[in-house]
């Protein structure tokens, strides 16, 4: 778009075009203005009651299109300004009707690409040997890695991960992985049965993402966590992870996207990413639903 403004002086018109679109020329912007500076006679009005200024004086005021004395705005070089937008906008407009390519094309086709779902990152589990026959931009990925993981303290033994692509490789010895992409690994294996849809299961937990730094913790609050299976109040790999362990417990869960939290800057979770928690199971209570007249409400003991 062009912007052109001016500043009236008695006996004097003075303007000045700025140039916001690179397809209008500077040249046909200029013209006009020009050309009523010739019929105003900026430089030599007789009527001009202000003291008199050498002419580089005049003419620099002329271009620059600013008085400090008024600020006010020539009526008719706002004139001169709509009828060459306008003229610019019919040549526009008209060259976009006679253009094969829509000149919304590229936008339509940008937004085409922003509402596709992009594929989730698949994980996939190696042992910390198969390090060695890593390309050396995924070594380089892995170096990085192991650094941010030593910079932030995270735990012994934490896995590490590698990006490939739409491919997270995760490297860590010691570990098994279920046929719907569980990964885990138990440090004490607990005593007692499985926990069941409806029972309330309390734990603690420390939350970890894939540079090794914590995210979330029961041991910062000072209490344990606790909630009913079955009632989704979990993140789905987690909850998977739980119910295969025993009271007294203590297990490392690798959870995958594809099983991970909802994203959203609501959450603390980053897209697209594996999160890892130690766990330790405390306890399993049974959960029954108690009617007091007119109310009821579920008692876990």
């Amino acid at each position: 778009m062009v912007n052109c403004l001016s500043a009236h002086v008695p006996g004097s018109v003075r303007h000045s075009c700025s140039l916001h679109d690179r397809t209008f020329s500077k040249s046909r912007c200029f013209a006009p203005l020009r050309q009523s500076h010739k019929q105003t006679g900026c430089r030599h009005n007789p009527h001009n009651s202000r003291p008199r200024r050498s002419t580089q004086q005049q003419d620099a005021q002329c271009s620059s299109g600013t008085d400090p004395a008024t600020h006010t705005v020539s009526r008719r070089a706002l004139g001169l300004c709509a009828a060459l937008l306008a003229v610019q906008w019919g040549q526009a407009n008209a060259a976009a009707q006679a253009s094969p390519i829509p000149l919304y094309s590229l936008a339509a086709a940008s937004q085409q690409q922003t509402n596709q779902v992009l594929p989730e990152a698949t994980a996939v589990l190696q042992p910390g040997s198969t390090a060695s026959k890593f390309k050396p931009g995924q070594k380089q990925v892995l170096a990085i890695n192991k650094r941010v993981q030593t910079q932030n303290n995270a735990p012994l033994g934490f896995p590490n991960f590698v990006r490939d692509g739409y491919e997270i490789i995760i490297l860590a010895d010691g570990y098994q992985e279920s046929q719907d992409g569980l990964i885990w690994k138990d440090f004490e294996e607990g005593k007692g049965a499985l926990p069941q849809d409806g029972q309330q299961v309390t734990f603690d937990y420390t939350a970890y993402n894939e540079s090794g730094s914590r995210i979330d913790s029961t041991y910062t609050k000072g209490r344990p966590a606790q909630t009913r299976l079955g009632i989704n109040g979990l993140i789905p790999g987690f909850e998977k992870g739980i119910r295969s362990m025993k009271v007294g417990g203590k297990r490392r869960l690798v959870v995958s996207p594809a099983l991970g939290p909802p994203v959203g800057p609501s959450t603390f979770f980053s897209a697209k990413q594996c999160e890892v928690f130690d766990v330790e199971l405390l306890d399993v209570k049974s959960c029954h639903r108690r009617q007091v007249a007119m109310f009821s409400d579920v008692v876990c003991e």
